[in-house]
């Protein structure tokens, strides 16, 4: 049995640090060779953060679990946790802030049929676990000091979440969390990533000129996230996704909806003379919002009510000549003394807008020639094409000059261009273009020589 248990983390830059107490633990050999950990039903976690000497935030959380079983086994390069609990909870049951006592309000975390399994080998640890439910309530009085806001409230609740990750942890010496830079080369990487299924949002914002409400909901969510020496990768996607909102200052209802809503970043981070990989994407699909909004910008109804649609991948190679992760790298970026580095090449793999009967698609590739900088006046030449194609263009136009919104002599001028840099294809209503930059540097769309 373990007594009075108490953690602490030090802040070097901050000249403080955190520290956690945990009360009581116990461990407990079992007949087939594997170890129960016990933690008491309720038992609270303290917690300071130090700076200079005096604790600047400090505060009690409230740790209550219903059937909460921890068994170990395997050997001390190799062992294996198996966690159950039919309830974990948390709440915020106190806090200073500077010597002062602060009455916040609710802060509570509440998960139920959880289960999760680790295996933790020398340098390296497999993580996966689930609940049935987590919800979450922060209902925040505001301090006295605060101007304007006087309450904040949220409450949601994911069902059917998940997690799995790995990570590779450097040996002894090689973990220092102030020096990420380091880490990595060390060998330090991590992956994983979140799924759910079913959540929801309800907030209530309460200011002196009024209160804002609003609710949001999806069908399911994922959350990914992987660094390592190779790079940084991030990925968040959403389906199924409702949002309302209402309040004082919103005359009417804000209604919103997409099919799918996502975001992904790949990205080098670490110093290399070779090229490496990068790729973002951004997608909005099916994106659509109540009839009340449409009335304020089309009362009479002319342009489609169409879902709208927003879909931008790119792909690439860059050469990264400082590290991301190190401070004294960046302030050379930042103070012109390190050259940051150079793109390449880049794929444009998709691109789509669609909104209003009108859409614009297209795909392209260019490759990058850093050391050609004279063609283009200081900018690297580009030699590549891109193939556009344009459906419903002239009738937009057409919709926004009979509503007033476009000038007859923008649109004038916005034909011209398009007559310029496109050519009709077979359907009404529909432009096809392919832009070109060659090897001479010359810019030509669809044969035709611009410079």
């Amino acid at each position: 049995t373990i007594s009075d248990l108490k953690l602490s983390v030090p802040i070097p830059e901050q000249g403080g640090s955190v520290g956690l107490g945990m009360g009581e633990m116990s461990f407990s050999n079992l007949s087939d060779g594997t170890v129960e950990i016990s933690l008491p039903d309720t038992f609270p976690i303290t917690f300071d953060v130090v700076s200079g000497g005096e604790t600047e935030i400090a505060g009690t959380l409230n740790y209550d679990t219903t059937d909460l079983s921890i068994i170990v086994s395997g050997n001390p390069d190799d062992m294996n946790y198996i966690t159950t609990a039919s309830t974990l909870d948390m709440s915020l049951a106190d806090l200073v802030v500077e010597g002062k006592p602060l009455d916040i309000g609710t802060v509570a975390l509440n998960m139920t049929g959880l289960a999760g399994t680790s295996n933790m080998k020398l340098g390296n640890i497999m993580q996966s676990f689930s609940v049935d439910k987590l919800s979450y309530t922060l209902d925040i009085n505001s301090p006295q000091e605060a101007e304007g806001l006087e309450a904040f409230k949220m409450i949601g609740a994911l069902n059917a979440l998940s997690f799995n990750g790995t990570g590779a942890y450097p040996n002894a010496g090689g973990f220092d969390a102030q020096n990420v830079s380091a880490m990595l080369k060390a060998g330090f990487a991590f992956d994983g990533g979140f799924a759910y299924t079913d959540g929801s949002t309800t907030f209530e914002i309460t200011e002196n000129s009024g209160q804002t409400v609003g609710v949001s909901s999806s069908e399911t969510g994922l959350l990914k996230v992987a660094i390592s020496e190779a790079g940084l990768h991030y990925g968040a996607e959403a389906t199924g996704l409702k949002s309302n909102m209402t309040g004082t200052q919103v005359p009417f209802p804000i209604e919103l909806t997409a099919e799918k809503s996502a975001l992904s970043l790949t990205m080098p981070i670490s110093a290399s003379e070779s090229a490496q990989d990068f790729g973002l994407k951004v997608q909005l699909a099916n994106f659509t919002t109540s009839e009340m909004l449409w009335a304020m910008v089309d009362p009479t109804g002319q342009l489609p009510r169409d879902p709208a649609t927003l879909h931008l991948e790119l792909s690439g190679k860059a050469t990264l000549l400082f590290d991301m992760m190190d401070p004294e790298s960046i302030t050379g970026v930042e103070t012109g003394a390190q050259n940051p580095g150079e793109v390449n090449s880049i794929d444009i793999n998709a691109l789509e807008l669609t909104a209003a009967g009108a859409s614009l698609t297209g795909t392209g590739a260019f490759q990058i020639d850093n050391s050609d900088t004279q063609t283009f006046s200081g900018m690297p030449k580009p030699v590549g094409a891109v193939d556009l194609k344009l459906v419903g263009g002239n009738g937009l136009i057409d919709k926004l000059v009979a509503m007033g919104l476009l000038p007859e002599d923008q649109a004038m001028g916005a034909r011209m261009m398009m007559g310029l840099f496109t050519i009709p294809s077979g359907t009404p209503d529909t432009l096809t273009s392919k832009i070109e930059v060659n090897d001479q540097g010359h810019v030509l769309a669809n044969g035709q020589r611009l410079r």
